[in-house]
This record gives C-alpha cells, structure tokens and sequence, in this order.
C-alpha cells in the first residue's frame, strides 16, 4: 500500500504505474471532458499523472515480474480496457451531437456555412450547441466522476498487468462503437417524425393553394416548428442524460465482461 507520495518514486512501483497511466490515458483519450482539445495537453497529461497516483493504491500488487518483451503487450491491453470504459460515456454525447446535426439539416440550418458572410468560417448547426448542453448536464450530474470511479473499480477486476482477452475486449469496444447512431436515431426520431409532417402539410398546402409561393414560406416555418419542438424536448433530453448517467458505472462493468479471461472458453 502507498501511504507517501515519496513511495511512487519506488523503482518497484515503476511497472505498475506505467501500466495504470497507459489504462488512465485511453480513458482520457475519449472520455467526455476529459478528452477536451480545449483543455492544454500538458495540463491533461498532468490530471492523467495525478489520477494514476491516486488510483494506484487501490491496485493489487503485481503477481509477478513482466517480461521486458511482454511489457509493449500490457500496455496496449491496458490503453483498450480504459478506452472502453471511455467509450461508455463518449458514445452516447456523440450519438446526441448526431441527431442535432440531423435534425439541424432537416430544418435547413445547416444551409449557414454556405451563406455565411466569412467564407474562411464554417457556421455550426444545432449540434455543437446540444452537445455542450448534453456536457454540461453530464458533469452536473457526476458523469466525469463515475468514469473515475469506474475505472477504480477495473483495477480490482482486471488487475494490471494481468491475463486479460484483449480479442474479445476490442469487439466489445467496435460493437459499444456502433451504438452512437442507436442512440442518435432514439434522440432523432421525434423530432423528425414532426417535420415530416411538417413538410408532408406544406406540400398538401401547396397543391391546395398554387398561388401560395411554398418554397419560401417553408423555411421559416421549418425552422420555427424545429426550435419550438427542440425547446419542448429539453426536459426530456435532461431526464434521458440523468437517466444514462445513473448507468455508467454499470454500463462500464458491463463492456469490461468480454476482457476477462474466461469470456472467450
């Protein structure tokens, strides 16, 4: 047990910390927040190093010394299993951040990058505003600390440095890959459905009444029925994201299964 920060400078301790930092950087890799480009690389580099001190005393010890030829092998298994546990949470705020693009494409905002008067700057859709919406109510709620507290739990059923299906592990992080549009087509779908409708009854309306010039009267209406139906869904994104946030943790021990040694007999 590490009881002083002095003790990390034990050159027994050295293959356990690399081996921690390389599981605590494929977290930081993808993890909301933590991933940041925002945030300077140095002081992400220095949150890793921080958190792998303050994780590595509630790793087990070694089993045995490693192979110097072994070690590059345990440090990529190490990368994918904080990958995943990344993954967990990165998929779904990218899966919103997705159906906002859609659904902004649907209601014509995406139409801003052409006209925009700076022809060097690429105007956003709803996408970029949702996501952040989506982030801050993920760290409101203490999705960036049940990471932590997942990737806590990891050291204790996926010892460092231990036996670990990495194989099955990374078809497991492909397969948690592919559930970004499950959960966009879940956040999309509403919205959609009404535009559809939308400009189902402008069609109807323009055959009713040909003199009515449709092709402009449709944009702003598309637009107003778009940010009306977005503000309306608000309350529901915000009890979606509780709700996911209260599974992370589960949906983290749950992507872990495939890379424990047993899963593949």
């Amino acid at each position: 047990m590490i009881r002083t920060p002095a003790e990390l400078l034990d050159p027994g301790l050295w293959p356990a910390l690399v081996l921690a930092s390389s599981r605590v950087g494929g977290l930081f890799l993808v993890a909301p927040l933590w991933s940041m480009a925002s945030i300077p690389t140095r002081l992400r580099a220095a949150m890793a190093l921080v958190l792998t001190a303050a994780l590595l005393p509630a790793a087990p010890a070694l089993s045995s010394p490693l192979a110097p030829g072994m070690m590059a092998v345990h440090l990529v298994t190490e990368g994918v299993i904080g990958l995943a546990i990344g993954l967990t949470a990165a998929v779904f705020l990218h899966g919103i951040a997705v159906a906002a693009e859609v659904v902004s494409l649907q209601m014509g905002l995406s139409l801003g990058a052409s006209f925009s008067p700076l022809s060097e700057i690429t105007v956003p859709g709803l996408g970029e505003i949702k996501g952040f919406m989506v982030l801050a109510l993920y760290t409101t709620l203490g999705g960036h600390l049940a990471l932590v507290r997942a990737l806590g739990g990891s050291l204790q059923t996926l010892p460092l440095g231990g036996e670990a299906n990495a194989a099955a592990g990374a078809h497991g992080v492909v397969a948690l890959a592919g559930t970004v549009f499950v959960v966009a087509i879940r956040a999309a779908a509403p919205l959609l459905v009404a535009l559809f409708v939308t400009h189902l009854a402008l069609a109807i309306l323009n055959r009713a009444v040909p003199q009515l010039n449709t092709i402009m009267v449709s944009v702003p209406v598309t637009v107003g029925v778009g940010l009306l139906l977005l503000g309306a869904a608000v309350p529901i994104t915000a009890q979606y994201v509780a709700e996911w946030v209260g599974g992370i943790e589960s949906g983290a021990q749950a992507i872990l299964v495939p890379f424990h040694p047993s899963a593949g007999r």
